[in-house]
């Protein structure tokens, strides 16, 4: 947050929030145009899996939630969603796919979900991630699907879009 001289710091994060939210279209349009990748990550992973799994933490936990309800509508699967770090305490062989909503995750957040994401695979899990561009913490997933970078209070939307193309491709 850059505070202009005057402003307060929760003026200067709104100003940056209403900033965010004017260039999130063109972040809309972009994943819009990623489409043919995450419909190849979608034939690669979803159709071989019997059961099925999104996860999510902070405002990503929402857009695992809403992932949640479309797979359920677009697939007619039972899908369960839970907050990432929780998901290794249950038997990961009974979902075999997972989404793991990760955009705008910054820092110990992001190395945590990372570290998630290798337990995920290395319990036989194939962890799908919805990250930000540029991140390269995922290495463990059998698929990272990239957004574009914005404001990480808003990326959630981005990663509740691909989830819903994901589904619309599944």
């Amino acid at each position: 947050v850059s505070v202009r001289s005057g402003e307060s710091p929760l003026a200067a994060r709104r100003r940056d929030v209403l900033t965010a939210l004017r260039e999130m279209p063109a972040a809309l349009e972009t994943v819009l145009e990623r489409r043919p990748a995450i419909a190849l990550a979608a034939q690669r992973n979803a159709l071989a899996r019997g059961s099925w799994a999104a996860v999510g933490n902070g405002v990503n936990r929402v857009a695992a939630e809403e992932i949640r309800i479309k797979l359920s509508e677009l697939c007619y699967k039972s899908i369960s969603c839970d907050i990432t770090e929780d998901k290794k305490h249950i038997d990961l062989s009974s979902e075999p796919l997972i989404l793991v909503c990760a955009a705008g995750l910054l820092g110990s957040t992001a190395d945590d979900v990372a570290k998630e994401v290798a337990i995920y695979r290395a319990h036989k899990a194939a962890p799908v991630v919805i990250a930000s561009e540029g991140e390269e913490r995922y290495g463990a997933a059998v698929e990272v699907l990239s957004v574009p970078a914005v404001e990480p209070a808003l990326a959630f939307v981005l990663s509740a879009m691909v989830g819903h193309l994901f589904g619309y491709e599944a």
